[in-house]
């Protein structure tokens, strides 16, 4: 009993936030929703998760963060096999495109942890958590949005294609050089193990904006749910049970086949960032190509108050 209410300390904030920004974007209280939320979320992963991974990173030391290595490996297959996952349940038992079933498999891959990831581990384990929400920013923008970019490329129809090589060049120069929050933690890997100390000044004030990363993420994540129509549909429900429950059980496979020691503080960070719902990418994704829309936006609504289940399971059981 103890364990589930502090679980729901946990999780009832992170839901507050959410209900607020959800409030805010159906009264429109920033304007209309395709203006303010880009406006917004260009705030949160520009300027404040930038510097808040930047900041966790270069706090931890070099033997902390190569001992990251096995969540960097177990997040990394486990998101791998959960797209592919996706895309096939819904290219083959609900008959989708291959565009749409790209989107769906970012559905099941894309976990929120650069969303919701500093707030639920920060509120858990302090700002060394920073760590592992970088390493999973770094997997989802480096390698499995450029991976259901690239399949939707080879499957739009109506233009002529550039070389597979040419748009995976491209795929990682959008992922990397042009995404702040993948580059800012790749900075501070590197200074870490090059041993680069930085004066409290510069932290301090990084912290500053930093610390706004974690209310503004779950606020707007509130607003895009608020500016799309839900649409409960079996398709929808499937994809929601294989992000929030499915992706999770791969992870603890994956991490018993790699020997991750269970109740670890690395195992712990990564189950907890695998059972995050999806997050807003995937209905950039399905607006861009203007496909799968109504499917999408739904996921992300569904998967989102579905956390409220699956987190406090997830945290009663690891008893953190």
């Amino acid at each position: 009993m103890n364990h589930i209410v502090q679980s729901l300390t946990i999780v009832l904030p992170i839901l507050f936030v959410l209900v607020l920004g959800f409030l805010a974007g159906k009264k429109q209280a920033f304007g209309k929703s395709d203006q303010a939320i880009p406006v917004i979320n260009e705030l949160v992963l520009t300027f404040a998760l930038p510097a808040s991974l930047f900041v966790g990173t270069i706090s931890v030391t070099r033997v902390q963060l190569a001992g990251e290595m096995d969540l960097f490996t177990g997040l990394l297959i486990s998101l791998l096999l959960a797209y592919f996952l996706g895309l096939v349940v819904a290219k083959y038992c609900f008959k989708r495109n291959m565009v749409e079933a790209s989107i769906a498999g970012l559905a099941v891959a894309f976990s929120a942890g650069p969303f919701y990831g500093p707030a639920l581990l920060g509120s858990i384990y302090g700002t060394k958590s920073d760590v592992a929400v970088s390493i999973i920013s770094l997997l989802l923008n480096v390698c499995i949005v450029p991976l259901a970019t690239i399949v939707i490329k080879l499957n739009t129809t109506g233009k002529e294609h550039d070389s597979v090589g040419k748009m995976i060049g491209q795929s990682l120069y959008q992922a990397i050089i042009k995404t702040p929050f993948v580059w800012a933690p790749l900075i501070g890997f590197i200074c870490v193990f090059i041993g680069i100390d930085f004066p409290k000044v510069v932290t301090s004030s990084l912290t500053l904006i930093g610390e706004a990363t974690a209310g503004v993420a779950i606020f707007v994540a509130g607003m895009t749910i608020a500016a799309h129509h839900f649409k409960l549909t079996k398709e929808v429900l499937c994809i929601t049970i294989l992000k929030n429950i499915g992706l999770p059980l791969i992870f603890v496979a994956i991490a018993v086949l790699t020997h991750l020691k269970s109740g670890s503080v690395t195992f712990n960070e990564g189950l907890l960032l695998a059972a995050l719902p999806s997050g807003p990418m995937i209905v950039l994704l399905s607006t861009k190509y203007k496909q799968y829309q109504q499917e999408a936006s739904s996921i992300l609504a569904l998967s989102t108050v579905g956390m409220i289940i699956t987190i406090t399971i997830v945290i009663s059981l690891l008893g953190v």
